[in-house]
């Protein structure tokens, strides 16, 4: 004869979750996680070449471009391209923010 044992089940527990994520975030923190999530999986192309590369071959989904370029023919392109390949173009007020954003600096002890 054989016999079936009925299976245990556990007792449900219910998790926390520790970290507190707000109902509506800002633009800014939003482009930040979206950016986060994208260096994460090698997803950036970072720089005026990559940029260049990644717009003209229309694999961009957005484009961040600094208000602080000083440069009028960068913003030229990199704008023109974003129009003829119908790819949103974001403006950043400080360069710095962005390179924060993208992981282009380097981070000290005390989060600097």
């Amino acid at each position: 004869a054989a016999a079936a044992a009925a299976p245990e089940t556990a007792p449900e527990t219910q998790v926390e979750v520790a970290e507190a994520v707000p109902d509506v975030l800002s633009f800014e923190d939003a482009l930040r996680e979206s950016l986060k999530k994208s260096m994460v999986h090698n997803g950036l192309a970072r720089g005026l070449r990559e940029a260049v590369k990644a717009l003209d071959r229309r694999e961009a989904h957005l484009c961040i471009l600094s208000q602080s370029c000083n440069e009028p023919a960068y913003v030229k392109l990199v704008t023109a391209l974003c129009k003829s390949n119908n790819i949103p173009l974001v403006t950043v007020a400080d360069s710095k923010t962005i390179g924060e954003w993208v992981g282009l600096c380097k981070i000290d002890v005390e989060g600097e």
